[in-house]
């Protein structure tokens, strides 16, 4: 790798804050490369670039502090924008195109706080212009140019190819590690490595530390110094390994810490070897390309641009895929809540029916709350109003009890004879049922003798038209013309038929004119194939080292993938190339190597094109991405470079001819063939007595520089560019085949048979033309034969016809004398009266059993009428005694001898009186408890209502009555359906407070991805916008193209990926870079394109690339 300037000398003259911009700006690089041609030194040469050398530092200080600095000053000349510098405060300060300060975006996170500013914040985000990139800057100490964490010094003692203590002192910027193989460059890289305890998997090809001791000793170490941050000393960690043990100590300034400190110190100072975009070991060159575009982007995160902006991608990534989470589950569960509202829906009406009969069920026991309470009140009134005569009024209630005792004697005789009379009633139901039965069956007795009256009459009808029918029988066709017809159709079918057997004769002969011409054909086509297993054979040889190749093959010989191109693809010369003479074989093998062997040539630039984008860039074609050698040129003969030899001046030195002229190939082929490899130009002479070497070295360097063979020795003439030009020769002997191994297709037999297939096409075609005429022919006779059979079968059908006539009126006899017979059976089958006799005679019986009934169920009914008269007696003697009791009362208040006669029975019946008592006291408590079941809304209606002069036990029971009615109108058929429609509800309410508290938590979440995007993007844009102008810039400038991109900006963020374009030759559009696609040289130079395109925008204090041309 050509060494570069360093940057330390271009610095050094600028004032300090320039110093440190470019600091910020930069980071330190170590590259190591081999130089096959240095001195054999055992140890690399280290170059530290130090910023006071004064042959450097003149070339800037002509410019001043405020100079024409076109690195910094003029900008990029693609968008005018300017590089940062940095303010008095150290921070960063953007310049637009005309070159005026403006502020850069801030890059504090977002703590939560002030949420209700955060649509007006959105709203600014997206109309305020993008801010351009913010580059933190790096402390540098002054004295040394060194940025904290930067490695000052590297001490190794007994580390793989280091024996004894040596040191090595990098400087601030720059640092090339020059030396030949095996002097220890990469055992440095591995040293910093290890030495920074990062994992052995960053080296590669170590598994344990043990390996990294010399051979030989049993302990070494690792020692690194690195720059601590202003105010602060140096860092020095040391790493010692122990073979024997194979483990490792660490101490960190003269401390022994655990492995777990210094892996926390090193990532404090933001050193990231695991990082491929800041430390590239020899071992990984190719594992950059290799890179996943996604994995590159956050490597690029981490080490370069923005500080936040890893942070900012992670949290993108995390709650990007929790707010995808959240939607998902807010639109199954509005799903399910939309389901359910369905589903209540449905039960809504049911629901409201079961309200209304509650309503109506507490109005019927309000009613009944209300009577009781007014019949109590009353009661109760009355009692204290006549409580001077308890005790005559218990002498009345002991007859009241009597009497009442009778009047229920009474009613149980009364129910008893109801139930008798509704015995009576049930039985006469019954026999009104057999009634109707037997009516029934009086009506399908006559219906049946109406039935057999009409059989009879259709019997008769029937008798009468077969004896008319065979009285006159019908005329019937004369059978012995039918016959003659029936001769004459025959004779007439043989002759047709005569000619129908002939025409199948000549028939069978075409066949087997045709057979042969087919045998014919298929025998020259075997053949054919027989020669085509040759290139089978050869496919399959070169299926066994390119499948690759072999399968682009398959699928070009398709007929439909040849419709695709404008010109047969011409496959490989390994299937395409013959050789007609073996003996030239060995000397044309050894003109065409491997690569050429299997190339395709195409026909034009579409072409080329095409078949690269099919089976080289995407999958269309294999159902995967091939790798083949495809070529084009146009064809112009002019292009050429003539033979170095005439036909008769070759032939006079002893060549048999050219190599172009012992092969065979496609067109396409053998241009290629000239035009790459020279066939056209080199000459060959198997027998090498015979060839002039002295001579043919003149002729041929007399042209310029060409090849020839002469025997199994190759000799190669060129001339000198320089100086006089001279002439020179080599020579090298010629193997055996190694590419071309297959023997030669016999094209003259091929010929042949591919004639003898044509003459036999042709005679099966002009069979085929004999095939239409008989064909014709055969359809013409087929015709005449249907004929015949179509008169033959008319005829026999009307033969057929007269015979089946002639006996249908010859058992006319016969049926006659069924119908006959069928109507004297019936006749003979007697009257329905007798069935209808009996079927009236019962139903005279049915009759009279059901008037006795109805006799008994009317006596039965004045007994209960008797019974309802004793008992209405009785309730009016209950009433007298009552009234009786009414006017004693009033007796008593005029009366004394009276109350006294009341007042001694009443203490002689205190007794009495006391368990009345008790018992009404039973009957308040009960109708209090009873009360007590009602709401207080219910309670204070019905307090309401018996307050109401209007109100008495009638309207009461009117209420009650018109409450019972509606609620039989109303069925609630499944009273489960109540439950599940609350359950339901209460579902509902709960799955949408989930939704709501879900939706805010959404929103949440969308507004802290658009705040987070909202810084994250607009950095990361700037910082990928950057380095791919400078990517782009280093393209140009070796004649390429490179393009550095965002890709699937609209897919998740753990998707959004880096995309390298490249484009090495002007006839090929940009590639994306993979581990497949471009060779081991494109990609390395990718590489480093890419990481000097980074170097602005590092973080990272410092980076490392060990042989970039791995």
């Amino acid at each position: 790798m050509p060494a570069a300037s360093a940057k330390s000398e271009r610095v050094s003259s600028r004032p300090s804050n320039v110093k440190q911009e470019r600091a910020s700006r930069s980071s330190r690089r170590v590259v190591s490369s081999d130089d096959e041609n240095d001195d054999d030194n055992d140890e690399p040469q280290v170059n530290g670039d130090s910023e006071d050398d004064p042959t450097q530092s003149g070339a800037r200080e002509d410019q001043g502090e405020d100079g024409s600095d076109d690195d910094d000053e003029q900008g990029t000349p693609n968008n005018g924008r300017k590089r940062t510098r940095l303010n008095e405060q150290g921070d960063s300060v953007h310049r637009n195109s005309k070159g005026k300060a403006r502020a850069s975006p801030s890059d504090e996170d977002d703590d939560g706080e002030g949420e209700e500013d955060d649509d007006q914040q959105e709203e600014a985000s997206q109309q305020v212009a993008r801010q351009p990139l913010k580059l933190e800057p790096m402390w540098r100490d002054p004295d040394d140019g060194f940025v904290a964490g930067s490695i000052v010094r590297v001490k190794l003692y007994n580390f793989q190819t280091y024996e004894g203590p040596a040191e090595v002192f990098p400087g601030p910027y720059l640092n090339l590690l020059l030396g030949p193989n095996g002097s220890g460059k990469s055992t440095i890289a591995s040293a910093i490595a290890v030495g920074l305890g990062f994992s052995l998997s960053n080296i590669g090809g170590i598994a344990t530390i043990d390996k990294f001791v010399r051979i030989g000793a049993d302990k070494g170490y690792v020692e690194i110094e690195i720059k601590g941050r202003k105010g602060m000393r140096n860092t020095v960690i040391k790493r010692d390994m122990n073979s024997k043990n194979r483990s490792s100590t660490w101490t960190m300034n003269g401390k022994s810490v655990s492995m777990k400190e210094v892996v926390a110190k090193v990532k404090d100072f933001n050193i990231q070897v695991d990082n491929l975009c800041a430390f590239i070991p020899q071992n990984r060159v190719a594992e950059f390309a290799a890179m996943t575009p996604e994995d590159l982007l956050v490597r690029t995160e981490q080490a370069a641009g923005d500080s936040n902006l890893y942070a900012w991608h992670q949290k993108l990534i995390e709650d990007g895929a929790e707010l995808q989470k959240i939607s998902a589950d807010v639109e199954a569960e509005e799903g399910q809540l939309k389901h359910l509202e369905a589903r209540n829906r449905e039960l809504e009406r049911e629901v409201e029916r079961w309200r209304l009969r509650q309503e109506l069920e507490q109005k019927a026991r309000l009613s009944i709350h209300l009577a009781e309470t007014i019949l109590i009140n009353r009661f109760t009134a009355l009692q204290d109003r006549n409580g001077p005569m308890h005790e005559m009024k218990q002498q009345l209630a002991e007859e009241k009890r009597s009497l009442s005792d009778r009047r229920d004697q009474a009613d149980q005789r009364s129910r008893a004879k109801f139930k008798e009379l509704s015995k009576l009633q049930t039985e006469c139901g019954k026999q009104d049922e057999r009634l109707d039965a037997q009516v029934k069956e009086l009506e399908n007795i006559a219906e049946r003798e109406k039935r057999k009256r009409g059989k009879i009459q259709r019997l008769k009808e029937e008798i009468q038209s077969l004896e008319e029918r065979i009285a006159n029988p019908p005329e019937f066709e004369d059978e012995t013309a039918i016959e003659a017809e029936l001769i004459q159709a025959r004779q007439e079918k043989s002759t047709v038929q005569a000619k129908w057997d002939d025409l199948e004769h000549r028939l069978r002969e075409h066949a087997d004119i045709t057979a042969g011409h087919k045998v014919e054909l298929e025998q020259a086509r075997k053949d054919l194939d027989e020669l085509g297993n040759v290139s089978s054979q050869r496919l399959q040889q070169l299926r066994r080292f390119d499948r690759d190749c072999a399968d682009v093959v398959e699928w070009l010989r398709k007929p439909e993938t040849r419709a695709r191109f404008q010109y047969e693809i011409a496959e490989p010369a390994f299937l395409s190339l013959d050789i007609p003479d073996p003996r030239y074989r060995d000397q044309i093998d050894s003109l065409i190597n491997k690569i050429q062997v299997k190339t395709f040539v195409c026909g034009c630039t579409e072409d080329y094109k095409l078949l690269n984008k099919l089976v080289t860039d995407t999958p269309e074609a294999l159902g995967r991405r091939a790798r083949i050698n495809t070529w084009f040129r146009p064809q112009n003969e002019s292009q050429l470079k003539p033979s170095p030899m005439s036909p008769e001046k070759m032939e006079s030195l002893g060549f048999d001819g050219y190599a172009i002229d012992f092969i065979k190939a496609p067109e396409a082929m053998t241009w290629y063939l000239k035009m790459e490899v020279n066939l056209h130009r080199t000459a060959i002479g198997l027998d090498p007595s015979k060839v002039k070497e002295a001579e043919t070295i003149e002729a041929v360097t007399a042209s310029g520089q060409a090849t020839f063979i002469a025997g199994q020795t190759a000799f190669r003439v060129s001339r000198s560019r320089y100086g006089r030009q001279l002439s020179q020769t080599s020579s090298f002997p010629i193997n055996k085949a190694q590419n071309l191994l297959f023997e030669a297709i016999d094209t003259q037999h091929k010929q042949q048979l591919e004639d003898k297939i044509q003459v036999c096409e042709r005679a099966l075609a002009t069979q085929r033309a004999r095939d239409q005429e008989l064909s014709a022919e055969q359809n013409a006779t087929k015709a005449e034969v249907d004929a015949c059979k179509a008169q033959m079968e008319a005829i026999q059908n009307r033969k057929k016809k007269r015979a089946k006539a002639v006996a249908e009126h010859n058992a006319l006899g016969t049926k006659l004398g069924g119908v006959r017979k069928t109507l004297e059976l019936e006749l003979k089958g007697g009257s329905l009266e007798q069935e209808k006799a009996k079927a009236k005679s019962e139903l005279a019986k049915i009759a009279e059993h059901r008037a006795q009934l109805a006799i008994r169920a009317a006596e039965t009914a004045r007994n209960v009428l008797r019974l309802q008269a004793q008992s209405t007696q009785i309730a009016i003697q209950w009433l007298q005694v009552h009234t009786n009791l009414e006017a004693l009362s009033k007796l008593s208040n005029t009366q004394d001898s009276a109350l006294t006669r009341a007042l001694k029975a009443y203490e002689a019946k205190k007794a009495q009186v006391d368990e009345l008592k008790q018992d009404a006291v039973h009957k308040r408590e009960a109708h209090e408890a009873a009360s007590g079941n009602l709401t207080p809304e219910q309670h204070e209606k019905a307090t309401e209502q018996y307050n109401d002069p209007d109100m008495d036990v009638d309207k009461a029971r009117e209420t009650l009555e018109s409450a019972k009615a509606q609620l039989e109108t109303i069925v609630i058929h499944d009273p489960g359906v109540i439950k599940v429609f609350n359950d339901r509800a209460k579902q509902i309410d709960d799955l949408k407070a989930v939704v709501k508290n879900k939706r805010a938590k959404e929103e949440n979440f969308r507004k802290s991805v658009q705040r987070t995007h909202a810084k994250w993007f607009p950095a990361l844009s700037d910082l990928i916008a950057g380095i791919g102008e400078k990517f782009s810039n280093s393209f140009s400038a070796i004649g390429c193209a490179g393009e550095v991109r965002i890709g699937n900006q609209d897919g998740p963020y753990d998707k959004w990926k880096i995309e390298i374009w490249v484009k090495f030759r002007s006839d090929t559009p940009l590639c994306m870079l993979t581990a497949q696609r471009q060779s081991g040289g494109e990609r390395s130079l990718t590489t480093i394109m890419y990481l000097m395109a980074m170097t602005e925008y590092f973080r990272v204090p410092f980076s490392l690339v060990d042989e970039i041309n791995q």
